[in-house]
């Protein structure tokens, strides 16, 4: 009896003890202050949009009628929404919540902020929602309130990254400390690009050396500068950030490849004793971490795997004006040709989009031809069926060249010539006109080939911008060693690509020139597009090493007039540092972009037949487009591409 009584005695004092402790342990859904870093970090969670590396959050609910402050829980409530309801025992549909509370509304009932810590600078600063408008009393009554009960008091900032706010900002810095998203992307000195793990020999190199066609497939490549060839390899670490959009975020994810940024990489010391060695790289959210190791398999392994072979009809010999073709003729005319016909095709508020006038398109047809009737297709042949020159470098370099060389050099079909000629000097004259690639291996779900073929200009007349050179210049780039290693590594059949040619008019008054995705690659959201922007003709996608574009998320991909279009919303990462004080766009002229975007979407989701198999908010096009200044002067959006976003 009396052991029994011990014994349930014990177990009562066990369980007074496993509550006093969880009670201690329980986080709680809110404090009403943060008078010390342990509570920010009792509260803190992750951003809902992973625009910024090393950001740290706190959301804030100040209720106006109360003048209440709450600081909550932020992995729990990481929508202001759910605490309101949960908490706040306020249900409010969630539409009419958003519509009052994200504006100047009367009918107001909170302010909705976030409270950040920044980990690379160690500063806290203050960020409204891109949607919202706060008023000049509502943002001086919050900072108030902040100063009051944070244990820093005054030290913090307040973001001003939306359109509304930036518009507002002489005005905003007046009476607060402020800063732009540009200082804060400035000072990020990490960013993940593709995260993983893999085994190899590191190496520092230069970007520009990467253009001598070397082997690193077994390197792990620590890269000063940008670099628009990025070579098959382990891994890559570059000491330049980069815009989801580089042709170095595009490589390395379509390859699955570990990469990311590191501002300071050439600068830690301790890494260069591990130059030339054997070491395991690990790519994650915060940070890279570089060990040496003695495991080779991961350095040597290789996929075994049945080849790809890519469709085609090289029966047809027809030049196709783009109004007469469609995606179905892709195995015709290519990918890239048959998607600017479908652009051709869209509609934004009754109107065609503008794309290049009177484009047309030389088949596959000619290119097999032109490679039949001279020696390089003996050559193409020879070479991949020569397993010894396969497996080295040297000898395929050597041996592209000369298939590349018989291309160019060959004769091209008199007739071809003739026809080209005539459509060039009656649609454009003695402009310049663009000829470009149209293959069966590119700009398609699956293999983006990004850059990996050549472009040329050819002029009616002109001797030293001959068509016939042009031409040949773009079929011949189907052979370079890049494009056909990038091949290699997707198990493509060599034998069975095969090049088409675009022909549009060259641009020309080119104000701004982009690239797009069609979703939200910061947040998991319906609403959202990544636009990237630059001046004149600067790169985008492989920019100059210290030239940044402009880069936002544009919230205006809907055409019923919500609380995110009525402020024009849009979220910006950075200014173009060739014009760093302002956007190079109108919020007229983005809304209009970002609308026109959401039209090819639309068209490009239902071509497709995507549905059900992929929701319409995962899908994305990635879409090349130009501001460019027509004869009365009037700017308009030129889209001169369109593919599926494969990343």
């Amino acid at each position: 009896m009396i052991q029994r009584f011990i014994f349930h005695f014990l177990i009562f004092i066990y369980s007074i003890a496993s509550a006093i402790a969880q009670t201690k342990n329980k986080v709680p859904d809110y404090l009403l202050k943060l008078e010390t870093r342990k509570d920010f970090d009792l509260l803190k969670g992750d951003p809902l949009s992973k625009n910024f590396n090393g950001i740290e959050c706190v959301k804030l609910v100040y209720i106006l009628s109360t003048k209440t402050l709450y600081y909550l829980e932020s992995k729990k409530y990481k929508w202001h929404y759910r605490f309101t309801s949960d908490v706040l025992g306020d249900f409010e549909e969630l539409s009419d919540f958003n519509q009052k509370n994200y504006s100047n509304s009367p009918a107001r009932k909170y302010i909705l902020a976030t409270f950040n810590y920044n980990v690379n600078t160690k500063n806290y600063f203050l960020q409204f929602a891109t949607p919202d408008d706060p008023s000049d009393e509502l943002i001086n009554t919050l900072v108030e309130k902040v100063q009051n009960t944070f244990y820093k008091k005054d030290q913090f900032k307040i973001l001003l990254n939306s359109t509304v706010l930036l518009r507002r900002k002489k005005e905003i810095e007046q009476k607060h400390k402020v800063f732009t998203s540009d200082e804060l992307f400035s000072n990020q000195t990490y960013q993940p690009i593709y995260l993983g793990k893999a085994n190899g020999i590191l190496k520092f190199i230069d970007a520009d050396s990467l253009k001598q066609n070397n082997n690193y497939a077994n390197n792990i490549l620590i890269l000063n500068g940008n670099s628009n060839e990025i070579p098959v390899c382990k891994a890559v670490i570059t000491n330049q950030f980069q815009t989801p959009l580089s042709h170095i975020c595009l490589l390395t994810a379509g390859r699955k490849t570990p990469c990311a940024a590191q501002k300071d990489i050439f600068s830690i010391d301790s890494l260069k004793r591990f130059n030339n060695k054997l070491v395991e790289i690990i790519v994650d959210e915060n940070k890279v971490s570089i060990k040496l190791t003695d495991h080779l398999s991961n350095v040597s392994a290789k996929k075994v795997a049945k080849k790809i072979k890519l469709l085609s009809d090289t029966s047809i010999k027809y030049i196709a004006g783009l109004l007469n073709l469609s995606y179905k003729q892709k195995n015709i005319y290519g990918s890239k040709a048959c998607n600017l016909a479908e652009l051709k095709k869209i509609k934004f508020r009754e109107k065609l989009l503008s794309t290049p006038e009177n484009a047309f398109a030389i088949p596959f047809y000619y290119y097999a031809k032109h490679i039949n009737n001279s020696v390089a297709g003996k050559l193409i042949k020879e070479f991949l069926q020569d397993t010894l020159v396969l497996k080295n470098d040297s000898l395929i370099e050597i041996s592209l060249k000369k298939i590349r060389r018989e291309i160019k050099n060959s004769p091209i079909n008199p007739n071809l010539l003739k026809d080209v000629t005539v459509l060039c000097n009656q649609k454009f004259g003695k402009n310049k006109v663009r000829f470009r690639s149209s293959s069966n291996c590119e700009d398609d779900a699956g293999f983006n080939g990004a850059g990996l073929y050549t472009s040329a200009t050819g002029i009616v007349g002109d001797t030293s911008k001959k068509i016939e050179s042009a031409i040949k210049k773009v079929w011949a780039s189907l052979w370079s060693v890049r494009a056909f290693k990038e091949r290699a590594f997707f198990n493509i059949a060599h034998e069975t690509v095969y090049m088409a040619v675009l022909v549009h008019p060259a641009f020309e008054n080119e104000i701004v020139n982009g690239v797009a995705v069609t979703k939200n690659l910061y947040r998991d959201y319906e609403v959202g597009f990544v636009i990237n922007l630059q001046k004149g003709e600067e790169e985008v996608v492989a920019p100059k090493t210290g030239t940044v574009c402009e880069q936002l998320i544009s919230y205006m991909n809907t055409e019923w007039g919500d609380f995110y279009n009525k402020n024009s919303s849009a979220d910006w990462l950075s200014f173009s540092t060739l014009s760093p004080k302002k956007s190079l766009l109108s919020s007229e002229e983005l809304e209009q972009l970002t609308l026109q975007l959401e039209s090819i979407k639309k068209h490009f989701y239902k071509l497709y037949k995507l549905w059900p198999a992929m929701e319409y908010k995962y899908f994305a096009m990635d879409v090349e487009f130009k501001l460019i200044e027509i004869p009365d002067k009037k700017r308009v959006f030129l889209f001169k591409q369109a593919r599926p976003y494969n990343n």
